[in-house]
């Protein structure tokens, strides 16, 4: 097949430019022309097809890929193979390899630098539990959107654990550099072995180099097994230093056992999602009938049948979403009763409409997508937003002479999806003397669904709220 600008593979692709090129293939911006969609392209080495054994491993990165839906994963959508070449289409990642991002930016920020850790860490976690290990996770693998939003791609040497390898005896696979001494070894590469990848990847974000110096492959495949990892220098806050530390242990099982674990341990050691030392209760909402729930939430607890880590997002973070089945709750402790409010907005950040705002009076979005439940919180599925819809904003607002800083420990929790693969995202506010606030936003952004964790407010309350939405409705005390 000739690969130039122009050239149509599988009788649907249109291939426009070329991205990049790695061990197995390379890869092309270009065009669905069925769904008018930009994807992206992998397209197997010239010569390779011939080659049973590499053309069974592409197939297997297909298959592995397609079974991961999750917001911090590049999704597969379709694989295929035309005139003698094997291709597999993928989500177009539009962004920078965090191997860019360290080279501009390390040492990095350890807000920043666990935010992004964070998102691979959970991408990693619904690998591992579809008993897929990555088994080559690198900088260059990781893709930074420009709202610091992660996504991990490439799972081109995974292999799923239940089924029979396709590398030789004793045969290393990976990158030498981020390779886990029990992989370095030729040994079976396991979950744990996936996060001693990652902590390579926090150690060279924080520093700004990796943790071992070598020559040759080989010489970096026994720095990991034989050398002692290189203390993190002092201006690494204690706690994080030793989360890393432990997730370059030389010993698998005395690493954070799982991925969720690793994601727990980083943000607790930076002080963003440890325990609140007391219960807390979900707000009580003015206007709706006396059946909310009272009963005080615990902080969550991340044990064996937690499928997703609690992610907190600090004001002003982004994370993608895996489901569009979404639930928002707002937590505190504080006797004081807020009025609820959430808008479907257009693609100008205004409310398409007065029946676009969700509130006491008017109980669901004109298009009855978006819902103020009899529980107190706002429920909707966002795959079926009208296309104007390009986002919906959650806020609240109380009456005079309450201010929202009565509320202590005040925060959003939104669960998308259920049962093994819901996620939980912690949205904390910290507001003091506001009157209403604008909470979190939820939004379309290309093919992803994407929550920010806005926490902007208004001393005026509820009018100047409701008018930066583009509205005037009248506030319950008038």
């Amino acid at each position: 097949m000739q690969r130039t600008n122009g050239t149509e593979v599988g009788g649907r692709y249109r291939l426009e430019s070329r991205i990049a090129g790695g061990g197995m293939g390379e890869v092309w911006r270009g065009v669905d022309t069925v769904l008018e969609r930009p994807v992206a392209i992998k397209l197997l080495k010239t010569g390779l097809t011939d080659d049973p054994e590499f053309l069974a491993r592409f197939r297997t990165e297909a298959r592995n890929a397609a079974r991961l839906s999750h917001g911090n994963i590049a999704q597969v959508y379709d694989y295929g193979e035309d005139s003698g070449t094997a291709y597999l289409v993928m989500e177009l990642l539009e962004g920078e390899p965090l191997s860019k991002v360290i080279a501009e930016r390390a040492p990095m920020d350890e807000d920043d630098a666990v935010h992004l850790l964070v998102q691979a860490a959970n991408a990693l976690h619904a690998a591992h539990a579809k008993g897929i290990v990555h088994r080559d996770v690198k900088p260059a693998n990781i893709v930074v959107d420009d709202e610091f939003v992660a996504k991990l791609t490439d799972f081109g040497i995974a292999r799923a654990l239940d089924a029979s390898s396709m590398t030789r005896a004793g045969e290393v696979m990976g990158t030498p550099q981020y390779l886990a001494p029990e992989a370095a070894m030729g040994k079976e590469a396991t979950p744990e072995s996936d996060i001693y990848s990652l902590g390579v990847v926090a150690f060279q974000m924080l520093v700004g180099h990796l943790p071992f110096h070598a020559d040759t492959a080989v010489g970096f495949a026994l720095a990991h097994v034989q050398q002692p990892v290189p203390p993190l220098p002092e201006s690494v806050s204690a706690p994080l230093r030793a989360v890393i530390d432990a997730s370059l242990a030389k010993d698998p099982d005395r690493r954070p056992q799982g991925a969720v674990e690793f994601a727990r341990e980083l943000q607790e050691a930076i002080g963003v999602s440890a325990p609140t030392p007391h219960r807390m209760a979900p707000v009580r909402v003015a206007h709706l009938p006396e059946v909310q729930p009272t009963t005080p939430v615990s902080a969550t607890v991340v044990g064996e049948a937690q499928r997703q880590a609690a992610f907190t997002l600090s004001r002003g973070q982004n994370a993608p979403l895996s489901s569009t089945s979404l639930s928002l709750r707002v937590e505190a402790t504080g006797d004081v009763t807020v009025d609820l409010i959430a808008c479907e907005l257009g693609a100008d950040e205004r409310a398409l409409g007065d029946d676009s705002l969700v509130f006491f009076n008017n109980r669901a979005s004109a298009d009855g997508v978006v819902r103020l439940t009899d529980s107190g919180r706002v429920e909707f599925d966002a795959s079926g937003l009208d296309p104007e819809v390009h986002a919906v904003v959650v806020g609240m607002a109380v009456d005079p002479p309450a201010t929202l800083g009565q509320l202590t420990d005040l925060r959003t929790t939104l669960y998308a999806g259920s049962g093994d693969t819901r996620e939980e995202f912690h949205l904390p506010a910290g507001l003091t003397d506001e009157r209403a606030a604008v909470l979190a936003r939820i939004y379309r952004r290309g093919e992803t669904w994407k929550v920010r964790n806005v926490s902007a407010g208004w001393q005026s309350g509820l009018p100047a709220l409701v008018d930066a939405l583009g509205l005037a409705v009248a506030s319950p005390a008038e």
